[in-house]
C-alpha cells in the first residue's frame, strides 16, 4: 500500500470510527455515486458531524470544502489535512482559491463536497444554496450529485432548543439517513440543486422527518 493508499486507509477507518456509535446509517442512492471519476456533491448542512456522515458512507475520500478557523483547529487540523480538505481563507479572495483548488481536485478525477447553504440551518429547514457549486464546476465535464441529510435535527448535534452542545442523548446511535440523487448536469444551477435537495429523502424536509 503507497502512501495515499495508507491515508486514504486511515480516513476511512476514522469517519467509521466517530459514525458508528454515535448514529445508525440509512444509505439511499448510493449507485448515483461514480465509480471512477469526479463528482460535485452538493449537501444540506445540520450539524457539524455531516461530513463524518457523508465521508462514511462512501468508499473514495471525499474532499471537503471547510471554513479555515476550523481546519486550523488544534484538535482538528491533523485529520483535515490526513483527508485532503479544502480551506476556506477569511481573507480576500478566500473563496476564490478556494473554488479554484477545488476544480484543480475534480479535474484529478476527485470527488468534493460543499455545505452550499455556507452555514448550519438554526431551523431545521433548508437555508438558500450559494451559488459557489456553479463557479466549482463551470465549463468541466462533472456530474453534480444533490445530498441530503435527514434526521440530524432531532439529533443531539443539531441546533435544536437554541444551542448545539449540552444536551442529552434521547436515544444510542440516532437514526439517520443519507440521500444520493440523481446525477446532474454542471449547468445547473444552485437554484436547481437546491430543489432536488428539497425532492430527495423523507417528508420533503430538509432535516426534520
Amino acid at each position: 500500500m503507497n502512501a495515499d493508499g495508507l491515508s486514504d486507509f486511515l480516513v476511512r477507518f476514522a469517519l467509521r470510527l466517530v459514525v458508528r456509535p454515535l448514529f445508525r446509517v440509512r444509505i439511499l442512492g448510493k449507485e448515483h455515486i461514480p465509480r471512477d471519476g469526479p463528482a460535485l456533491l452538493v449537501s444540506n448542512h445540520l450539524t457539524y458531524l455531516d461530513g463524518f456522515l457523508i465521508g462514511s458512507c462512501l468508499q473514495p475520500v471525499v474532499r471537503f470544502l471547510v471554513w479555515k478557523p476550523y481546519y486550523d483547529h488544534k484538535l482538528l487540523t491533523w485529520g483535515f489535512r490526513l483527508a485532503k480538505a479544502i480551506p476556506i481563507r477569511t481573507r480576500p479572495h478566500g473563496a476564490a482559491e478556494a473554488i479554484g483548488r477545488a476544480r484543480a481536485e475534480l479535474a484529478r478525477g476527485h470527488v468534493i463536497c460543499i455545505f452550499a447553504e455556507g452555514s448550519i440551518s438554526r431551523t431545521g429547514d433548508l437555508l438558500p444554496f450559494q451559488r459557489g457549486l456553479e463557479a466549482i464546476v463551470r465549463g468541466l465535464d462533472v456530474p453534480v450529485i444533490p445530498v441530503r441529510l435527514d434526521g440530524l435535527w432531532e439529533s443531539v448535534f443539531s441546533f435544536q432548543g437554541g444551542r448545539f452542545f449540552g444536551k442529552r442523548p434521547r436515544t444510542l446511535r440516532h437514526p439517520v439517513v443519507v440521500s444520493f440523487g440523481a446525477p446532474m448536469a454542471a449547468s445547473c444551477t444552485a437554484q436547481e440543486v437546491r430543489q432536488a435537495v428539497q425532492r430527495l429523502g423523507l417528508g420533503g424536509r430538509s432535516g426534520r422527518r
